[in-house]
Protein backbone atom coordinates (compact mmCIF):
# COMPACT_ATOMS: atom_id res chain seq x y z
CA UNK A 1 0.00 0.00 0.00
CA UNK A 2 2.78 2.31 0.95
CA UNK A 3 4.09 1.72 -2.67
CA UNK A 4 1.09 2.44 -4.37
CA UNK A 5 1.06 5.51 -2.34
CA UNK A 6 4.51 6.66 -3.23
CA UNK A 7 3.73 5.38 -6.75
CA UNK A 8 0.96 7.78 -7.44
CA UNK A 9 2.33 11.01 -5.43
CA UNK A 10 2.05 13.62 -7.56
CA UNK A 11 4.23 16.14 -7.22
CA UNK A 12 2.46 19.73 -8.95
CA UNK A 13 -0.97 17.82 -7.02
CA UNK A 14 0.93 18.69 -4.01
CA UNK A 15 1.68 21.93 -4.89
CA UNK A 16 -1.73 23.02 -5.62
CA UNK A 17 -2.76 22.18 -2.15
CA UNK A 18 -0.15 23.52 0.03
CA UNK A 19 -1.00 26.90 -2.19
CA UNK A 20 -4.81 26.05 -1.46
CA UNK A 21 -4.77 25.49 2.28
CA UNK A 22 -1.91 27.92 3.19
CA UNK A 23 -4.03 29.97 4.94
CA UNK A 24 -6.13 27.39 6.83
CA UNK A 25 -5.20 26.83 10.83
CA UNK A 26 -4.46 23.32 10.39
CA UNK A 27 -1.74 24.01 7.36
CA UNK A 28 1.33 24.80 9.57
CA UNK A 29 0.95 21.68 11.83
CA UNK A 30 0.28 19.77 8.26
CA UNK A 31 3.45 21.14 6.68
CA UNK A 32 5.52 20.23 9.90
CA UNK A 33 4.19 16.79 10.00
CA UNK A 34 4.84 16.50 6.24
CA UNK A 35 8.65 18.13 6.59
CA UNK A 36 9.26 15.49 9.50
CA UNK A 37 8.34 12.26 7.73
CA UNK A 38 9.57 13.31 4.65
CA UNK A 39 13.32 14.50 5.60
CA UNK A 40 15.80 11.38 5.12
CA UNK A 41 18.07 12.63 7.45
CA UNK A 42 15.60 12.43 10.63
CA UNK A 43 14.86 9.31 12.57
CA UNK A 44 11.30 8.73 13.57
CA UNK A 45 10.21 5.56 15.99
CA UNK A 46 8.31 3.54 14.84
CA UNK A 47 5.30 4.69 17.70
CA UNK A 48 5.51 8.17 16.62
CA UNK A 49 4.74 6.80 12.79
CA UNK A 50 1.66 5.09 14.00
CA UNK A 51 0.34 8.59 15.31
CA UNK A 52 1.57 10.45 12.50
CA UNK A 53 0.19 7.90 10.14
CA UNK A 54 -3.49 8.20 12.05
CA UNK A 55 -3.21 11.69 12.06
CA UNK A 56 -2.54 12.06 8.23
CA UNK A 57 -5.12 9.55 7.31
CA UNK A 58 -7.50 11.34 8.98
CA UNK A 59 -6.73 15.08 7.77
CA UNK A 60 -6.71 13.61 3.85
CA UNK A 61 -9.47 11.16 4.11
CA UNK A 62 -13.16 12.70 3.24
CA UNK A 63 -15.18 11.04 6.19
CA UNK A 64 -14.67 12.67 9.20
CA UNK A 65 -16.37 13.34 12.18
CA UNK A 66 -17.35 17.18 10.87
CA UNK A 67 -17.56 16.83 7.37
CA UNK A 68 -15.01 18.92 5.04
CA UNK A 69 -17.49 20.51 2.96
CA UNK A 70 -19.29 22.12 5.72
CA UNK A 71 -18.22 25.55 5.55
CA UNK A 72 -16.40 27.16 8.57
CA UNK A 73 -17.00 23.85 10.47
CA UNK A 74 -15.42 21.14 8.08
CA UNK A 75 -11.77 21.90 9.42
CA UNK A 76 -12.40 22.45 13.12
CA UNK A 77 -11.75 18.21 13.85
CA UNK A 78 -8.76 18.40 11.17
CA UNK A 79 -7.30 21.24 12.68
CA UNK A 80 -7.79 19.88 16.25
CA UNK A 81 -6.32 16.06 15.39
CA UNK A 82 -3.44 17.73 13.47
CA UNK A 83 -2.56 19.86 16.98
CA UNK A 84 -3.03 17.11 19.12
CA UNK A 85 -0.33 15.14 17.06
CA UNK A 86 2.27 17.44 16.99
CA UNK A 87 1.73 17.70 21.01
CA UNK A 88 1.66 13.98 21.24
CA UNK A 89 4.81 13.87 19.01
CA UNK A 90 6.08 16.70 21.00
CA UNK A 91 9.64 14.95 22.07
CA UNK A 92 10.03 14.50 18.19
CA UNK A 93 8.83 17.72 16.66
CA UNK A 94 11.54 19.28 19.45
CA UNK A 95 14.70 17.11 18.26
CA UNK A 96 13.45 17.40 14.19
CA UNK A 97 13.84 20.89 14.69
CA UNK A 98 16.88 21.36 16.69
CA UNK A 99 18.48 19.17 14.06
CA UNK A 100 16.78 21.26 11.09
CA UNK A 101 19.90 23.85 9.62
CA UNK A 102 18.87 27.61 10.48
CA UNK A 103 18.36 28.44 6.72
CA UNK A 104 15.56 25.99 6.45
CA UNK A 105 13.91 26.53 9.45
CA UNK A 106 13.64 29.98 7.89
CA UNK A 107 13.51 29.78 4.21
CA UNK A 108 9.70 30.17 3.10
CA UNK A 109 9.85 27.75 0.60
CA UNK A 110 11.86 24.59 2.36
CA UNK A 111 9.03 24.73 4.98
CA UNK A 112 9.64 28.57 6.67
CA UNK A 113 6.29 27.91 8.55
CA UNK A 114 7.66 25.75 11.09
CA UNK A 115 9.01 28.90 12.99
CA UNK A 116 11.94 28.86 15.50
CA UNK A 117 13.81 25.98 17.13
Amino acid sequence: MAQKMADDFDPGRAERFGKKHEDKPWFKNFKLLYDLITDATFRISPGAWVVIAGALAYVIMPIDVVPDFIPGLGWIDDTFVLAATVARLSEEVIRYKTRMKPERRFSKDKGGCLGKA
